[in-house]
């Protein structure tokens, strides 16, 4: 009997309505294959980058505690987000797969999206990472396309990009 090619995929996604397409290759995938499917969303830090940017330690003026509650609040927004986009686009998917009985683990993280994409992935043990190519906003279109760039160069498994509709 043959091993399935794929055991362990991970979906990392931004939220734009443009993934719903790189969500769908990420379901089927898992249905086919009997794999299991983690969702990934990183939220950039944005306290890090605007620190840099102006050459200001927002950490030391703010306080790590009050920047830690503002993390948690996002992270948790963040997760139920992904959560209802996963289900929302389970129950279009349905149609077209017998039955999308998948139910994916969801991971929030803060930091650089591609270090976290890789280190999950790798940490994880995962056999594919499907991600979309570009999103809609301009956050995305600053990342994304770095992101899907840096995720095909560090990432020692395969990865699947998706090229999103315009």
């Amino acid at each position: 009997m043959k091993q399935p090619l794929f055991k362990k995929i991970l979906y990392a996604t931004d939220l734009s309505q443009t993934a719903k397409q790189a969500a769908r290759y990420a379901l089927s995938l898992a249905h086919e294959y009997g794999a299991e499917l983690t969702v990934i969303n990183v939220i950039p830090d944005l306290v890090e980058e605007m620190s840099a940017g102006m050459g200001y330690d927002l950490v030391s003026h703010f306080g790590r505690e009050k920047l830690s509650t503002f993390y948690t609040e996002g992270l948790e927004e963040s997760r139920k987000s992904v959560i209802a986009r996963i289900h929302s686009v389970c129950a279009e998917a349905g149609s077209e797969l017998e039955n999308c009985a998948v139910e994916p683990k969801v991971v929030v993280k803060v930091g650089h999206p591609v270090e976290q994409i890789v280190q999950t992935a790798i940490e994880g043990g995962f056999d594919l990472v499907v991600l979309g190519t570009h999103g809609h906003s301009m956050i995305d279109d600053l990342l994304l396309g770095s992101v899907a760039r840096g995720v095909v160069k560090k990432n020692p498994m395969p990865v699947l990009t998706v090229r999103l509709k315009e």
